[in-house]
C-alpha cells in the first residue's frame, strides 16, 4: 500500500514515493553519515534538543557539515508531523556527506520483554559512541540473535567489556544498585540512557557507571534495555524480579507526560 506521507529531502518536502537520493551518495555507497531516531508523543518530539545535540556531535566527529541548523531541523520535523498527521510516531533525521533526509511516520510501541544472547561481534569504542549510518556490526549481531531465536544481542568491545544491545543501551541491577557501562567502554550516549540515570538519582536509586564483562550478567538481579522508541524494556534472559525496572518504567512515562504538557520545541 502506497504511503501518503511526506518527507524532507535536500531542501524539498516531497511525497515519500517521490523521495530519492543519488546512487552516488556517500551514505548509500559507504555508510558515510549519521542519523537520529526520535519518538513523537502527542505530536511532539521527546527531548528533541538532546537528540539534535548528539546528531551535531556525530557530524562533527565525521567532519560533515549539516545543511540545516538545529532550529531548521526542528522546523522540518514540525512541518512533517503536521502534514503527515502524526500524533504517536517516529521522526528520523539522516544526514550524509551529500544529502539530508527527514521522515516522520506513525509508530506505536510499548515496552516489551526481551530475550537476548551474547554476540560474537566486537565493536570499536572509537566509533560506537556515534550514531553513524554504518551499522554493519549491529546488523551482524542482530542476525545472530535471529538465528538464536531471541530478540536481541549484547555487544562487547575489543577488550571484552559489555557495551550495549544492537539498538539500545544496557542497564543491570545488582543488590538494588543500578549499573550501566561507562561511555569510555563505547556505548552510544543514549538520550533515554541519560533520562534513566537522572530518574534513578531522583528516585534515590543507587546508580553509577561500571565496567563489566559478560560473566557479570549471570550474577545480576535485573537487566533492561533503553532507547527512545521502546523506552525501558526488561531483558528476561537475566532478570529475576524486575522491581527497579518497573519503577523506572512508571517514572519514565510520568516524565514524558509532564515534559510534553509544557510549551517547548
Amino acid at each position: 500500500m502506497q504511503s501518503n506521507n511526506y518527507a524532507y529531502v535536500n531542501g524539498r518536502f516531497l511525497p515519500e514515493s517521490e523521495a530519492t537520493v543519488s546512487i552516488f551518495d556517500r551514505g548509500f555507497l559507504y555508510g558515510d553519515g549519521v542519523f537520529e531516531t526520535m519518538r513523537v508523543y502527542g505530536g511532539r518530539i521527546f527531548r528533541a534538543l538532546d537528540h539534535f545535540d548528539r546528531l551535531s556531535a556525530g557530524l562533527e566527529a565525521l567532519k560533515i557539515q549539516s545543511p540545516l541548523t538545529q532550529e531548521e531541523l526542528r522546523a522540518a520535523c514540525r512541518v512533517l508531523i503536521e502534514r503527515n498527521e502524526v500524533a504517536e510516531g517516529v521522526a528520523r533525521v539522516y544526514i550524509t556527506r551529500d544529502s539530508i533526509v527527514v521522515t516522520v511516520r506513525p509508530y506505536a510501541m510499548q515496552p516489551v520483554e526481551l530475550r537476548a544472547m551474547i554476540s560474537t561481534v566486537r565493536i570499536d569504542p572509537r566509533l560506537s559512541r556515534y550514531k553513524t549510518a554504518n551499522r554493519l556490526p549491529y546488523l551482524l549481531a542482530q542476525q545472530e540473535a535471529v538465528e538464536a531465536n531471541v530478540n536481541d544481542a549484547v555487544l562487547l568491545n575489543t577488550a571484552g567489556r559489555v557495551v550495549e544491545f544492537t539498538t539500545s543501551n544496557l542497564f543491570v541491577v545488582k543488590d538494588d544498585e543500578l549499573l550501566t557501562p561507562p561511555l569510555s567502554d563505547g556505548p552510544l550516549p543514549g538520550v533515554t540512557r541519560r533520562v534513566v540515570l537522572g530518574l534513578a538519582a531522583e528516585k534515590r536509586i543507587a546508580v553509577r557507571e561500571h565496567s563489566f564483562g559478560q560473566e557479570f550478567l549471570e550474577k545480576v538481579d535485573e537487566v533492561f534495555a533503553t532507547n527512545s522508541l521502546m523506552e525501558i524494556s526488561s531483558v528476561v534472559t537475566w532478570s529475576r524480579w524486575p522491581k527497579i525496572t518497573l519503577r523506572l518504567q512508571d517514572a519514565y512515562r510520568v516524565l514524558v507526560a509532564n515534559e510534553l504538557s509544557k510549551p517547548g520545541p
